[in-house]
């Protein structure tokens, strides 16, 4: 027997970058940012490619992170429109092919501290659609039973995303481990698969699946689309989640399985219309403000963003600034390059750019770390905030009952608790603490 399915992952709807954004801009009027509109766009365009395949597939199956919050970065549910576009697309991909459709919860759209699930509820609103939660997960584990959705041609081992730290914690690893090798064995005698969400790099990518002998292991949270041994596949993200996600190709894979065989795996790709720029500029010791930005806008003209606003193509723009300028400081080259993304963010800009920012690194010793997550990153621009803000304060005339330094004090403990380097309330204590 012979299955053929779709796999797709981390679509992670409700994504919204928030970071040197250009303001009021929309993907839909009043109802979804621009930038939070192409994570939905690829949604819709992912079911509509996959409902015109010939022949069809038996299935599809979606390996974690459908929604990107809740999560640790992000508490908060995902916006209306998130869930809204994931329930009028199922439904209508369901009801238009007849196809069923498989979604495993991942780390995003999990609640950490809540038996409850967005999934469940997604469930109920779309006849056709089956999940596998991480609640569905623990209680499977608890009763010794499998987690194990069966369909027409092929049976589905489900693993959804499980915390390492945690499993560990409670002293649980053994116990996981066992669970699989008893409870999740595959009905040889048909084709059979396992769909997990997780990664060599945290810890929750479970060795013990690879041992099963699944005749396909469709893998998400990696958002790089890439074969992970002879049998398993990540489908990658389907939208650029990270700036350093420009170099990835994206798009769903189609799985061509028969058992006992290697299974046949053929990439469908996207395009892309939106360019995303993560670039480097070098600052030498002679520049100046000046410099610097004849750089910035020399690299703009070099990538074609000096055209008309156009929101379906608007360039997002993140750049790296390595090396210390003697002509300036710091704290000159942070205002020089706010000045600069207003200029290029305002509504007569002469670029076409829907997101500026931009990290500084002051010491080629020191070690960078590219972008993470764009709708977490910080622009913590001062590199010795304290000089920093006393040599600002020196520019201006200060009543002399003021304490300079304590204004210095609440002034540095501000950005710390703005970025995350200090955590709880901003108060005369922590304030002071450094003097204790």
């Amino acid at each position: 027997m012979k299955a053929r399915i779709a796999h797709i992952s981390d679509t992670h709807l409700g994504t919204r970058p928030r970071d040197g954004i250009r303001p009021n801009v929309w993907g839909e009027e009043m109802r979804s940012q621009l930038l939070e509109n192409d994570f939905y766009e690829r949604f819709r365009e992912i079911f509509e490619k996959i409902s015109k395949l010939d022949p069809p597939v038996d299935l599809v199956v979606h390996s974690g992170d459908l929604y990107n919050s809740p999560w640790e970065g992000n508490p908060s549910q995902p916006p209306v429109v998130a869930q809204e576009t994931a329930i009028t697309v199922l439904q209508n991909f369901i009801e238009k092919t007849g196809i069923p459709v498989l979604i495993i919860e991942g780390n995003h759209g999990l609640y950490r501290l809540l038996e409850v699930s967005l999934l469940d509820s997604l469930k109920m609103a779309v006849p056709g659609l089956d999940i596998a939660t991480q609640q569905d997960l623990k209680r499977a584990v608890r009763t010794g039973d499998p987690l194990v959705r069966s369909y027409d041609k092929l049976d589905v081992y489900c693993f959804p995303f499980m915390d390492y730290a945690v499993l560990k914690s409670a002293d649980m690893t053994t116990i996981f481990d066992d669970w699989i090798t008893t409870h999740q064995t595959r009905i040889k005698s048909r084709p059979s698969i396992a769909v997990a969400h997780g990664m060599d790099i945290d810890q929750t990518l479970f060795k013990t699946i690879f041992s099963i002998g699944y005749d396909y292991v469709a893998l998400g949270h990696d958002h790089h689309q890439h074969q992970q041994s002879k049998n398993a596949w990540y489908a990658g993200s389907t939208e650029r989640w990270r700036f350093d996600e420009t170099r990835h190709e994206k798009g769903f894979l189609v799985v061509d399985i028969e058992a006992g065989s290697l299974p046949v795996v053929t990439p469908f790709l996207l395009e892309y219309q939106r360019p995303i720029i993560n670039e480097k500029i070098m600052i030498e010791v002679e520049d100046s403000v000046e410099s610097v930005s004849d750089k910035v806008f020399a690299l703009f003209d070099d990538k074609g963003v000096k055209t008309p606003w156009d929101p379906e193509t608007a360039a997002r723009i993140r750049l790296v600034f390595e090396g210390k300028a003697t002509r300036m400081s710091s704290f000159e080259l942070g205002m020089a390059l706010e000045s600069l993304r207003m200029r290029i963010l305002s509504k007569d800009s002469e670029y076409n750019v829907s997101q500026f920012f931009w990290n500084v690194k002051q010491s080629v010793d020191e070690e960078f770390t590219a972008a993470s997550y764009p709708e977490i990153e910080s622009e913590y621009l001062i590199q010795d905030p304290e000089d920093d803000f006393r040599a600002y304060l020196e520019t201006l005339e200060i009543d002399k009952t003021m304490d300079t330094t304590m204004l210095t004090k609440i002034a540095v403990r501000s950005l710390e608790h703005a970025v995350g380097k200090k955590q709880g309330r901003l108060s005369t204590e922590s304030v002071m603490e450094d003097d204790k």
